[in-house]
């Protein structure tokens, strides 16, 4: 099969996994127990001709299927509909919190893989001996710990050494760009070493086992038997071919780091998409819920789309 047909294979599979999860996140949260109105109208006075009139500009008058209707249509102009609790539309709201999540997951991909693929290298080597088995062990003790509970334990043991909450100081809303550059960094180092520690554990592990059985294939021991050095054997050879299985693996595993960058923004208070759905559950807000679920969607799906696509441009024998 060639380019142009596995893209536009890969492509139609994600409209419809896309169609289905617009329907389900359209449901999902209006199955909640509690009603945003009625949460509205706990902290002010409202007439009933007002909370009449609060359900018509939210279009919670109308029937069920109407709704739906009116979200798809919404939708297909990024149109995310009003926010309950914060009165504003959700999609700039949401879009503003996205760029925060973005910087603090692709910061921490970018370290897990790399620390990761080189610490599996090291143990795929070393197959089998005390530095593999240090290894190994580590990485399994930190996969197996829930992501909150090594955030509270950050938290509580660099508290007063670092910020364990928000993105920025405030006080320094005059001091110069380097000053707040710096700033920023000492804020996300918390929240990004809890995500990077959770995902080298799989990185590391997935990196190993490659290595590992590479280096039992009959072009290894040819290059070995040239007097190839082991610099040259594992960044000619071994990386190589190792590079497939971890390029799709760290598609695979971007939706499952979200939901961890989700803990740790509560946790850190970073002012994220996670964060943010936090809020919005707490208050039933379901246009702001919905809308950062349907953005989340559409990352993961983008990326695993790309990651689809790098795979075929990576190893052409791919098929569908």
């Amino acid at each position: 099969m060639n380019m142009r047909k596995y893209v536009i294979r890969r492509f139609i599979d994600s409209i419809g996994t896309l169609f289905f999860i617009t329907v389900f996140n359209f449901f999902l949260f209006r199955l909640m127990p509690g009603d945003p109105i009625a949460l509205m109208i706990r902290t002010r006075r409202f007439t009933q001709s007002m909370v009449a009139r609060f359900e018509q500009i939210y279009g919670l008058d109308k029937p069920m299927w109407q709704q739906f209707f009116m979200y798809i249509k919404n939708l297909l102009t990024f149109d995310l509909g009003l926010s309950f609790a914060y009165q504003t539309e959700a999609g700039p709201l949401i879009l503003e919190k996205v760029g925060n999540s973005i910087l603090l997951l692709v910061t921490a991909i970018i370290l897990a893989m790399t620390i990761g693929t080189l610490l599996g290298l090291l143990a795929g080597w070393f197959h089998g001996k005390p530095i593999d088995l240090s290894l190994i062990g580590t990485s399994l003790f930190f996969y197996c710990m829930p992501t909150f509970w090594i955030a509270m334990v950050f938290a509580a043991s660099f508290a007063g050494i670092l910020p364990i909450s928000g993105m920025r100081t405030l006080t320094l809303y005059s001091a110069s760009w380097f000053v707040k550059l710096l700033d920023l960094v000492k804020h996300i180092m918390l929240p990004t070493i809890v995500i990077t520690i959770l995902y080298i554990g799989e990185m590391l592990i997935l990196a190993r086992n490659e290595v590992s059985n590479i280096l039992t294939q009959d072009y290894i021991n040819t290059a070995r038997a040239k007097g190839l050095r082991p610099r040259q054997i594992i960044f000619r050879h071994v990386l190589r071919n190792a590079s497939l299985p971890l390029v799709s693996m760290g598609g695979i595993s971007f939706a499952f780091l979200v939901g961890g960058s989700i803990q740790a923004e509560i946790i850190f208070s970073w002012p994220g998409v996670g964060r943010l759905m936090y809020n919005a559950a707490l208050a039933r807000d379901y246009t702001v819920l919905q809308g950062c679920f349907y953005v989340l969607s559409l990352t993961v799906l983008i990326v695993n789309f790309l990651t689809d696509i790098a795979y075929k441009f990576l190893d052409p024998r791919v098929e569908y």
